[in-house]
């Protein structure tokens, strides 16, 4: 059965795909893949059993839009040293105690169970962070990520979804659509990655006035 993201993401596969620039975008995307990007933005965005070259049109898109606000700037991230990596899925009581050693002030709950949940559990913290945001705008420029000037952005206290392991683009990119943030720890990565959507949540989580360049934008 589609999920909901993965009917969302087709939506805007067909919406890229009647806009030129963003057709070839795509295009540009799908066959860079397996080269272009790395490892840890990849399984960032998306990571699933099948090759990313593999991954359908949909999901393409979806990772296409993510990697795209993400060198805009208008995703803001957070690196999360937490030294250990996930066990597998069926591990939840595993993952739970290596979640345990997040530094102040993150603190996060896994479900046991899941059942269907839209997510694994949630991330929170109780007292202000800083995430930060590329000011660049060169768009697919994996360096920009890297060396670009970053600014801080401030975020009051929330909770997020949080996704561990393997998940679809088109889940992170629905996530941030919707909730206005994730929080993702992939398989092999010994960080939690926070990614905040300034033009979904900044209006709400901010500390500070939003830069003049984010405009805000309702969920799907």
């Amino acid at each position: 059965m589609t999920t909901f993201h993965e009917a969302a993401a087709a939506d805007l596969f067909e919406a890229m795909s009647q806009d030129p620039h963003d057709a070839a975008l795509l295009a540009q995307v799908h066959a860079r893949l397996d080269t272009r990007f790395p490892d840890w933005l990849m399984d960032l965005i998306g990571q699933t059993l099948q090759s990313p070259a593999s991954w359908p049109q949909a999901q393409v898109a979806a990772f296409t839009d993510v990697v795209h606000r993400l060198s805009q700037g208008r995703v803001a991230r957070r690196r999360i040293p937490l030294g250990h990596a996930p066990g597998s899925d069926s591990d939840r009581t595993g993952n739970a105690e290596r979640l345990l050693s997040l530094p102040a002030p993150f603190v996060a709950r896994l479900s046991m169970t899941q059942n269907g949940a839209d997510s694994d559990g949630a991330l929170e913290w109780d007292s202000p962070v800083t995430a930060w945001r590329s000011t660049t705008a060169q768009i697919l420029n994996v360096h920009a990520l890297h060396s670009a000037i970053h600014a801080p952005f401030d975020l009051r206290p929330w909770s997020v979804p949080l996704e561990v392991g393997y998940t679809m683009p088109s889940r992170t990119w629905a996530h941030l659509a919707v909730e206005g943030a994730v929080a993702r720890w992939p398989y092999g990565s010994k960080e939690v990655h926070l990614l905040v959507c300034l033009e979904r949540l900044g209006s709400f989580a901010r500390t500070r006035p939003l830069p003049a360049d984010i405009k805000t934008f309702s969920p799907l």
